[in-house]
């Protein structure tokens, strides 16, 4: 009985529920919701004609800023560039800072908030204005969530959103700027890797490719190469440990150094030590170029410790079985040609034509059996290399092939490998490259056995 009662006295509630949001709230205009109230800006101005900021960090720092022909360098407490990130995320902040709500309009004191004294502070001057505006920052909400601040000469204290004070807490590291190799990235076209007690390792970029100079003759794998170019062109200064280390490099391990990288531009070169491991992990490091010791992020020294054989290239072709157009190869001595063809046009004109075939072309004229010539194509096209020998097998089982692709008849790539099976270890000898990859045997042999069938070799 209790629970049938129960049971009656919910669902009046909500029916009654249901009746209220459907005679009242669906009556009610939208624009009357506080989440729809505008908020005001803190200052009415525009970022692009200021032409001095002085900033006061909350660890009592201070630093001051001024645009020279345009650009923005600091002059106080020394005359250094800047970050552009940096200091467009404070012009931005200050362009776009809103008051989130109003504390109270004439505080009795501004210290309950942190604002007397202020615990960050950012002015600014703006061509034609004849005074600075300067906002002060104080101390945080209780929830967090928002900081106390208020305008230079006015009593009001507001709040504006807490994750803007990155932004605002700005030290003069943290707005200087942090690069720690000077080098055209895109005219970059030489590195040297120094490791102690490893290989030298040395590329140079011949067009668009990167090709070791040492330990071999070879192609380099492009994107892990570029990418550490990338990775020393991006690297910052984590701190800056002394303005002239030099007198004292025994302290940072730079007087022998775990690595020395160099890059190269033109005729101008660029040249990082990275030393020893400071307490919280960074290394030291130096710019040869420069006195400064600083630190960088420890795990680019990992980057620079790779084997020669983690940076070469490991695909054998780039060709792939779609993209090829002509292929010959020569097995067991007997030479062979195909030549992708077009299909013939169809007679019905609401007929589409058909796919491309392939055909053989020498030493004879006829069909080619497709479905084995594509597979022949996609085993070939999937060979990367294993491992990497010194120097090629001079004999063996071998199998040449030589593929021309690409969409561009007058423009097209020929790629000739040469493969040498010796005690069951398949070399693949690239023209002009030292030494020989290690492919499969296994797919080595699948593909050695189809090009067999096409030839008529049993």
């Amino acid at each position: 009985m209790r629970r049938g009662r129960g049971f009656l006295i919910l669902v009046v509630v909500a029916l009654g529920l249901g009746a209220y949001i459907f005679f009242v709230e669906s009556k009610r205009d939208p624009s009357d919701t506080p989440a729809t109230a505008k908020k005001d800006k803190v200052f009415a101005t525009d970022s692009s004609k200021f032409e001095e900021i002085e900033l006061k960090a909350a660890s009592g720092e201070t630093t001051t800023l001024k645009k020279v022909n345009g650009l923005w360098e600091i002059v106080k407490p020394e005359p250094l560039p800047t970050d552009s990130a940096e200091v467009g995320s404070l012009l931005t902040t200050l362009d776009t800072l809103e008051v989130q709500r109003v504390v109270v309009e004439n505080p009795s004191s501004a210290a309950e908030y942190g604002l007397d004294p202020a615990r960050i502070a950012v002015s600014f001057k703006v061509t034609g204005e004849a005074s600075p505006k300067k906002l002060l920052v104080g101390s945080k909400t209780p929830t967090g969530g928002d900081l106390y601040a208020r305008v230079d000469g006015q009593p009001r204290v507001f709040l504006i959103s807490a994750f803007q004070e990155d932004s605002l807490n700005k030290t003069p590291f943290g707005l200087r700027d942090k690069t720690a190799l000077k080098f055209e990235r895109d005219a970059a076209d030489s590195i040297a890797i120094d490791v102690p007690g490893s290989p030298a390792v040395s590329f140079i970029k011949k067009g668009t490719d990167w090709r070791f100079s040492r330990p071999w003759d070879a192609k380099a794998d492009f994107g892990t190469v570029d990418g550490l170019v990338g990775r020393l062109f991006m690297a910052k200064m984590a701190s800056i440990e002394a303005a002239d280390g030099t007198a004292d490099l025994k302290k940072y391990g730079l007087d022998k150094p775990q690595a020395v990288v160099t890059l190269g531009a033109g005729s101008t070169q660029a040249r990082l030590a990275l030393g020893a491991k400071k307490a919280e992990g960074n290394l030291y490091a130096r710019d040869l170029s420069r006195p400064m010791v600083f630190t960088l992020d420890a795990t680019l020294l990992d980057d620079l410790k790779k084997k020669p054989e983690d940076l070469r290239k490991k695909e054998v072709f780039e060709f792939r079985a779609f993209s090829a157009t002509s292929v010959s190869m020569t097995v067991a001595g007997k030479p062979l040609t195909f030549d992708k063809q077009k299909a013939p046009a169809p007679k019905d004109a609401n007929t589409p034509p058909g796919p491309d075939v392939w055909k053989q072309t020498k030493p004879d004229a006829k069909d080619a059996d497709q479905g084995k010539l594509t597979d022949m194509l996609t085993t070939l096209s999937n060979l990367r290399a294993e491992k990497f020998a010194d120097k090629p097998f001079t004999a063996g089982e071998e199998l040449v092939v030589s593929v021309k692709f690409g969409d561009d008849p007058a423009g097209q790539t020929t790629e000739e490998v040469r493969f040498r099976k010796s005690g069951g270890v398949v070399h693949a000898i690239l023209p002009g490259e030292g030494g020989a990859l290690i492919v499969s045997t296994v797919e080595f042999d699948k593909a050695l056995a189809i090009a067999k069938e096409l030839a008529g070799i049993k």
